[in-house]
């Protein structure tokens, strides 16, 4: 995170209450081995306190606050032959973004060390860690207690919560997120003060004050409110893609977009371009002709969200895809799933938390992990298939069908089918039967065979199992195989 204004930023740390762990004010001590341990120090006490930078100033009487300039010009320090800059960048572990400032205020000289401390483990000078205890620095090893502690902070650094662009001003930030959108998607009134709007987005930690007059944009607040996220280098590659094909392969597409705005503004319109794109039928209701989908719009809605909320952020130069063939839609997003397949109806898990509540929050997705059970009883209420999720090391893809009848199944598509049918019924504290299968595929009472059928294919499978183990086969009750593991 680049600081664009050293004097702003000064007189900002001046304003803390105290010195601290992550804060060290010196005077004119220029040790280089003093200041690699301090630098590992402060590092490490910025992760335990979640803190986004830890500072080294010169140039403060500590105890008086008083600005007494330095001596110290942290650009042309050297240790040996080399330079400090450089030689600090070698010997701290891991590699660390570090910024060396040297300026003049009041007519005196400071100078600084920026820390962004890393959250993938402690950070070492020479191969040891440190920690502050007071104002004495420590080996991390001394300290057992505080060095578990520390391990479970390396964990709390999420990517929402990184700075997407620094030091903005108000006109800025307004300039960068269209803002409206959250008041718009809440339902809620628009300030007409600038400040109080500015105000919510630091409550709502969309952005948060930079230490130097100015505000930064998180990631949070750019993935959901951008404008155009190419203007900020951490999620640039982020966008949403949907391509059209015109058959069953890629051997020919009829058109592309890629979302620039993001998530939150861009999510209604992106949902629209996709279901005005799909196979309509038209149906009569009480005598009034309806032009529906063939798809279920709200296993896409969830589908497409799910894919942007549980993406992996880390995995660099790719976002979320979908791709829409003449007779199904797949959805891929970067990084693996979190659960395994089997459980992907019925458990709850998310990567990126604070994103997905922030979904829910505007009302662009289910309650926590309910989007996918209400896609899949959508699903059945219109007789589709069940849809399927493959897992890889870098991508989660879902495939949803478009409809298929019953003869046109192949024998592992109503197995899965099935499977999902049971899953959906135990979630909502029921039992799956020969009954509900017939109802689930549209096929009459005389099919009941054929239910029978996909049943003891399922059970062949080791998909389901009788809900009583004593159960007689006519009316029949079955769970899913995990709910007796």
């Amino acid at each position: 995170m680049a600081t664009s204004d050293p004097k702003a930023l000064l007189r900002r740390l001046l304003r803390e209450p105290r010195e601290c762990a992550w804060l060290e004010f010196k005077h004119n001590n220029c040790d280089p081995e003093l200041i690699g341990r301090t630098v590992s120090a402060c590092a490490n006490a910025a992760m335990l306190a979640d803190r986004d930078r830890a500072f080294l100033v010169w140039g403060i009487e500590n105890k008086t606050r008083r600005k007494l300039g330095t001596a110290v010009e942290i650009n042309n320090l050297t240790k040996g032959s080399e330079n400090i800059t450089n030689w600090l960048s070698r010997m701290i572990e891991p590699r660390l973004m570090m910024e060396f400032l040297d300026f003049d205020d009041d007519n005196k000289k400071f100078a600084i060390i920026a820390i962004e401390p890393t959250y993938d483990r402690p950070v070492k000078f020479a191969g040891t860690e440190y920690i502050r205890i007071g104002e004495n620095i420590k080996s991390l090893k001394e300290f057992p207690e505080h060095e578990r502690t520390l391990w479970l902070a390396t964990g709390r650094r999420k990517f929402e919560n990184a700075v997407a662009l620094p030091h903005q001003t108000t006109g800025e930030v307004m300039e960068k997120l269209h803002t409206e959108t959250y008041y718009r998607l809440k339902g809620d009134e628009i300030p007409k003060n600038p400040a109080e709007i500015i105000k919510r987005f630091v409550q709502l930690e969309y952005i948060k004050e930079d230490m130097e007059g100015g505000h930064d944009i998180l990631n949070l607040g750019a993935l959901l409110f951008a404008n155009d996220i190419t203007v900020f280098p951490s999620i640039s590659s982020k966008s949403a893609r949907v391509i059209k094909y015109t058959g069953k392969d890629k051997s020919k597409s009829e058109g592309e977009i890629e979302g620039k705005k993001g998530y939150a503004v861009g999510f209604r319109g992106m949902l629209k371009y996709i279901m005005d794109r799909l196979p309509k039928e038209e149906k009569f209701e009480g005598g009034v002709r309806k032009v529906t989908s063939k798809y279920s719009e709200t296993a896409i809605r969830e589908m497409v969200a799910n894919a942007l909320i549980h993406q992996d952020f880390t995995v660099s130069g790719a976002g979320p895809v979908i791709e829409m063939y003449q007779d199904r839609i797949e959805i891929t997003n970067p990084g693996n799933s979190l659960i395994d397949v089997d459980r992907i109806i019925d458990e709850r898990q998310s990567r990126n938390e604070k994103f997905a509540a922030a979904m829910r929050e505007i009302g662009l997705c289910e309650e926590r992990g309910g989007g996918i059970d209400k896609a899949i009883i959508e699903i059945e209420e219109m007789n589709l298939p069940a849809p399927e999720f493959f897992p890889s090391e870098n991508s989660m893809r879902v495939v949803i069908f478009g409809p298929k009848k019953f003869s046109q199944l192949s024998k592992a598509d109503k197995v899965w089918s099935c499977f999902c049918h049971c899953v959906v019924r135990w979630v909502r504290h029921d039992y799956m039967s020969n009954t509900s299968l017939r109802e689930r595929f549209s096929l009459s009472d005389e099919e009941y065979q054929a239910a029978s059928g996909v049943i003891s294919d399922a059970r062949k499978a080791g998909r389901i199992i009788p809900a009583d183990p004593k159960q007689g086969r006519k009316n029949a009750r079955y769970i899913p195989y995990w709910e007796r593991l």
